[in-house]
């Protein structure tokens, strides 16, 4: 009885923990909507023996709201989703294309790292003072020269 009820018990368990998570291709693509996000964490996944392009994500979004919306994704093939930038530059910070599912705005994945054309005034001034304090971070990493190299004609 008692091996009968640790085996049941085994395979319960087992079962609960093939469940994965919801990806962006078990949904229809027509049923999401872009909105803009924040990067907050690129990690590399658990699995030492996986690619370095397959990465854990978590960002921000819904920026022009008083409470921000965060999502996350676990082994994201960023080959699979970038085709301008390489998944080893892509960094902690950036600014993210999220991707929101019509019906239900706490679905979201990851879509490209980018900035949508069409930011209100809430999410432009959200993402102006972001990416100051980025650059302040930057600043204080690298020398004076470099820094106003990297910066001219692009923060006015």
């Amino acid at each position: 009885m008692k091996k009968t009820l640790a085996i049941s018990l085994i395979l319960v368990f087992g079962f609960y923990s093939c469940e994965s998570d919801k990806k962006f291709s078990d949904f229809n693509e027509d049923d999401f909507y872009e909105v803009q996000g924040i990067l907050d964490y690129v990690g590399q996944n658990n699995n030492p023996f996986d690619s370095r392009s397959i990465k854990n994500v978590s960002f921000t979004y819904f920026l022009d709201r008083s409470t921000h919306k965060k999502g996350s994704e676990k082994n994201l093939d960023l080959n699979e989703i970038e085709y301008i930038l390489r998944p080893y530059d892509i960094q902690n910070g950036y600014p993210l294309i999220v991707l929101v599912h019509k019906d239900d705005e706490n679905i979201s994945f990851y879509g490209q790292v980018g900035i949508l054309e069409n930011l209100n005034e809430n999410e432009k001034g959200f993402l102006t003072k972001h990416l100051r304090k980025e650059m302040d971070k930057l600043k204080k990493k690298i020398p004076e020269y470099i820094y106003s190299a990297l910066i001219k004609d692009t923060i006015k």
